[in-house]
């Protein structure tokens, strides 16, 4: 959070929830690798993720930003600290975000938003003395890309460099990318219409993921799986009586 937000006296929330998700990511991963070892070895281990470690992991620029320039970084806006073009910029329904800070992307930017002037400029003539002046570039191309829709800088922009429109949800819902791709999914919801959840994004050829139906409600299986873990049908009896509302 402290390189959050464009605000220096405070940070800002980050909008998912990567502390929760992403030490599941590396638990994931770190399952998969002794699970592997298991298999070569016969021999099992602990696995140990801590969250904030897991967080800290994916912001380790800031290590060695602090280890080798000496450096504290604070809020970052919605651009690169030392890369540019590298953010977000306005168009005149929205915003975008696109890369360009090599120069051959660097070329194409300028002619393709019709800003050719900005080529031969010598402020921003390498990507050195383009990260150098990157405040002026940065106010220089938003007069630029302000003067397109979102749709407009997709087809000129799309694909031929790092490009891509800042989308809410009601963009997304409507995108056909997010459909062709099964990333918004309905499942049934018992008493309710189907609602709609992520779906599963790594795609796989062999052993395909999808979601396939919705999560059970709050005891909806205790039958069964009781059943699957052996427990007399008396015992199973006694235990739907303490909580008769929520189990099946």
């Amino acid at each position: 959070m402290s390189v959050t937000g464009p605000d220096p006296s405070r940070p800002t929330k980050i909008g998912p929830g990567v502390g929760d998700i992403v030490p599941g990511m590396m638990l994931a991963f770190g399952i998969l690798a002794a699970v592997h070892h298991a298999r070569r070895t016969g021999e099992g281990q602990f696995l140990d993720v801590s969250m904030i470690d897991a967080v800290l992991a994916v912001s380790e620029r800031l290590v060695w930003q602090y280890s080798v320039q000496g450096l504290i970084p604070g809020p970052e806006g919605s651009h690169h600290p030392f890369l540019c073009p590298f953010g977000m910029f306005p168009a005149a329904d929205g915003f975008v975000t696109l890369a360009a800070q090599q120069q051959s992307f660097f070329d194409i930017l300028c002619t393709s938003i019709d800003a050719p002037e900005l080529q031969p400029d010598p402020r921003f003539v390498t990507s050195e003395k383009r990260s150098a002046n990157r405040h002026a570039l940065i106010e220089a191309f938003a007069g630029a890309t302000r003067r397109f829709t979102k749709a407009e800088l997709m087809a000129r922009l799309g694909g031929r460099i790092p490009f891509g429109p800042v989308m809410n949800i009601a963009d997304i819902a409507a995108d056909p990318h997010f459909a062709a791709r099964q990333m918004i999914v309905k499942v049934e919801q018992p008493g309710s219409t189907p609602v709609e959840i992520a779906g599963v994004p790594i795609k796989m050829t062999r052993t395909p993921g999808a979601v396939l139906r919705r999560a059970p409600l709050l005891g909806e299986h205790t039958r069964t799986e009781l059943e699957k873990a052996g427990l007399p049908a008396s015992e199973i009896e006694k235990l739907i009586e303490i909580l008769p509302s929520r189990s099946q």
